[in-house]
C-alpha cells in the first residue's frame, strides 16, 4: 500500500512538473523572434489566386494573424486546417497565408488540393527573412496598431493558436 501512494505521490509531482513546464513555454514561446517583437511588422506583401495584391501594413486597424507556409511542408498542411476554422470562427481577426519559396505551379496545385479560407499566397514584397523566419511553420500575431506581438515556430494546434490569439484581444 505505501509503494502504491508512494508512485502515486512521484506521478503528481511530474505530472505538475510538466504542466508547470508546458504553461512556461507558452508564455514564454512568444519571444521567439525577438528581433521584431514589439515592433511594426515588417513590409510584406502576397499575391492570392484571385490576383489582388495584398499588403499586410494595409490590414492595420485588425489584428493580424500571418502563417509562412509552403506546399513542400508537412506540418503547414497539417495546421492549414486549425488555421482555417479559426479564421472562421474569429472574422475580426484577419488571416494571410505567405507561401515561401515555392514554385507558382506548387502553390497553384496546392490551392486546388487545399484551399485557404482566407487570404494566402506566394511573397511578391519583402521576405520571409525581414521576419527573422529560419523554419516552417512560422505564424506572427500582429496587433491592430500594426505592432508584430508574438510569433510561433511549429505546427499550431487549437489550443496553442487560441492561447495566442487571446493576446490580439
Amino acid at each position: 500500500m505505501n509503494r502504491r501512494l508512494a508512485i502515486g505521490a512521484v506521478a503528481i509531482a511530474v505530472g505538475t512538473v510538466l504542466m508547470a513546464s508546458l504553461l512556461w513555454g507558452l508564455q514564454h514561446a512568444a519571444m521567439s523572434n525577438p528581433a521584431v517583437l514589439g515592433r511594426p511588422a515588417p513590409v510584406l506583401a502576397i499575391k492570392p489566386m484571385s490576383g489582388d495584391l495584398l499588403r499586410i501594413r494595409e490590414l492595420e486597424g485588425s489584428p493580424v494573424v500571418l502563417n509562412f507556409w509552403a506546399s513542400w511542408c508537412g506540418p503547414c498542411v497539417e495546421e492549414a486546417g486549425v488555421l482555417g476554422e479559426a479564421a472562421r470562427d474569429n472574422r475580426r481577426i484577419q488571416f494571410v497565408g505567405a507561401d515561401n519559396r515555392d514554385t507558382t505551379s506548387a502553390f497553384e496545385q496546392f490551392e486546388r488540393q487545399h484551399p485557404h479560407s482566407y487570404p494566402a499566397g506566394p511573397i511578391v514584397v519583402g521576405s520571409y527573412q525581414s521576419y527573422g523566419v529560419a523554419g516552417l511553420p512560422a505564424t506572427f500575431f500582429i496587433d491592430s496598431k500594426g505592432v508584430v506581438v508574438a510569433s510561433f515556430v511549429g505546427p499550431l494546434d487549437s489550443n496553442t493558436l487560441y492561447h495566442y490569439l487571446s493576446l490580439l484581444s
